[in-house]
């Protein structure tokens, strides 16, 4: 069973919405694909956080970037969406950089 898997079925089975469902499974394949993309083939500035994370500041702009404009867009309905969008995004990129308590991203985003 892959992270992947599971990350994507808890989004299902724990949103209430299913805009915020699809917004959870569009962090997880495009957000944390195209952090991964533009920091590989972009990334000159590397974030250090342990000897074998591989993270650059580009790549977490991409992800930020990518969660921010699937917020806006899956959520466009709901009341101050730019504010959800924002705060959504960063924590997503956060967890993505950090991966608190040695847990994969991929069930933590």
């Amino acid at each position: 069973c892959s992270f992947f898997a599971v990350g994507n079925s808890m989004a299902i089975m724990l949103a209430r919405r299913p805009a915020v469902a699809v917004t959870a499974l569009m962090y997880l394949t495009l957000g944390d694909t195209a952090a991964a993309l533009v920091g590989v083939a972009f990334g000159a500035h590397p974030i250090n956080i342990s000897k074998t994370k591989k993270k650059s500041i580009e790549g977490s702009l991409a992800m930020f970037a990518v969660c921010f404009t699937s917020c806006s867009i899956m959520l466009a309905d709901v009341t101050l969406v730019e504010y959800v969008a924002v705060f959504s995004a960063l924590v997503a990129t956060l967890v993505e950089l950090y991966a608190p308590c040695g847990v994969n991203d991929n069930l933590a985003i």
